[in-house]
């Protein structure tokens, strides 16, 4: 049985989260990591307590998720030049999230100059706190600065510059209290050197990192299932389905209270290594070419990869990076047959096939429930799925169907009112 209390650990979810983020666009490796600990170094030699410091580390990973909903761009300058609105999407994406609505509020600011967030006639955003202009503006120096250091070149040569640069900006672009943080610690090599060689993110939580139950990390992984399902209007629904199905499936066959958490947990995340699939490919409504098909069977491998290294996620790990296997061995990626597949995984499986037929998609609408017990059917005749599974599926259609399309309903109407809210266009 799982420990409810002790479940897993803020540094472990974080580092997923940020691997997750490194999988966007190989232009943006590291980039959140980086802002992180600089922004982490920054606030700390400013005298920010613990808590604060979390919201920073939070915010500072995050600070570009609204760049999800854009084709991925080729650099990660092309996101900079629409920041204000990378934010304001970024914002309306954790908004409804009790542990991320701090975030949420920095991440609104963390791109808008100082000077503007202070101004009684020019401040471009509304019912922000002065305490939370205050921490972005650490975040929005941290990220300016881990744009401006060139990996190709010795750093410690370059932080004279650097340094001119950012103090020329002293309460204008950033708050008097960053810059004069921010020059305090550039003294000290071994933040350049670490920022500079991936520093191990979150090391500087040590001693304050703190576990988290099973009933937060369902709530946390709410999170994650919104990037990975933000960055298509195709799949904006689709976690939040195949989370509730999965969840649903495993009550019906049996499942302890905490296993059934744990699968919704592995539904929210099982398609978290498809952050590194282009948007053009997860928006083809037609067949996929041998080449586009290629790209898509290695996310299954990326989800495992990265879930593999989160404290606790053992069974999670593998019941969401399984989704896409079967009993009969001809799945992906790693074509493992039915005495390889446990219950969790082969429940994931059907969640998976189940959600992705029967939510609307811009380019159809959901099936019918004799059209998708057809190809649930068909695939277990063909020793794909679970028969075990598809029965209980279909003997309580009704009632797993209307749990997927409430919860689908919500985060495609929360999607789509995000966007509007930030004026995005895509």
């Amino acid at each position: 049985m799982a420990d409810i209390q002790n479940f897993t650990n803020a540094r472990s979810l974080l580092n997923a989260l940020a691997e997750a983020m490194n999988l966007i666009n190989p232009e943006v490796q590291d980039h959140h990591q980086k802002t992180a600990y600089l922004a982490y170094m920054t606030a700390s030699a400013a005298g920010c307590d613990p808590e604060e410091l979390e919201q920073i580390i939070y915010a500072s990973l995050l600070h570009d998720i609204g760049a999800i909903v854009y084709e991925v761009p080729g650099k990660i300058t092309d996101i900079e030049r629409d920041a204000e609105n990378v934010s304001r999407i970024g914002a309306g994406m954790l908004r409804g999230l009790e542990e991320f609505d701090a975030a949420a509020n920095i991440i609104l600011c963390c791109q808008i100059s100082y000077c503007r967030l202070i101004s009684q006639n020019n401040c471009p955003v509304s019912g922000v706190s002065e305490h939370y202009i205050r921490l972005a503006s650490f975040v929005h120096l941290a990220d300016t600065v881990s744009l401006i250091v060139d990996p190709g070149k010795p750093v410690l040569n370059q932080v004279r510059n650097i340094c001119a640069i950012i103090g020329s900006m002293r309460g204008t672009e950033f708050s008097e209290e960053a810059v004069d943080a921010f020059m305090k610690i550039s003294e000290n090599e071994f933040i350049w050197l670490d920022l500079v060689n991936r520093p191990t993110l979150l090391a500087v939580f040590t001693g304050e990192i703190k576990n988290i139950s099973l009933n937060e990390t369902v709530r946390l992984t709410n999170l994650m299932s919104r990037i990975i399902d933000y960055r298509s209007s195709f799949t904006a629904m689709h976690s939040a389905g195949v989370a509730a199905s999965a969840m649903k499936l495993a009550e019906l066959a049996g499942m302890s209270e905490d296993d059934c958490m744990m699968m919704r947990i592995a539904g929210n995340l099982h398609d978290i290594g498809k952050l590194m699939v282009p948007r053009a490919i997860l928006e083809k409504p037609g067949k996929l070419t041998d080449e586009e098909f290629g790209i898509i069977r290695e996310h299954p491998y990326f989800t495992r990869l990265i879930l593999m290294n989160v404290d606790g996620f053992g069974k999670i790990a593998n019941w969401a990076g399984f989704h896409h296997e079967k009993l009969n061995g001809r799945g992906y990626p790693f074509h493992f047959g039915a005495s390889q597949l446990d219950l969790g995984s082969r429940i994931m499986a059907v969640a998976d096939i189940f959600s992705a037929i029967t939510e609307v998609r811009p380019y159809r609408a959901g099936m019918s429930k004799e059209q998708a017990m057809n190809i649930l059917n068909e695939n277990m005749k063909n020793n794909a799925v679970c028969g075990d599974i598809v029965g209980l599926l279909s003997e309580r259609y009704e009632e797993v169907d209307s749990i997927r399309d409430s919860v689908s309903r919500e985060a495609g109407k929360r999607y789509f009112e995000s966007l509007e809210r930030a004026g995005a266009n895509k």
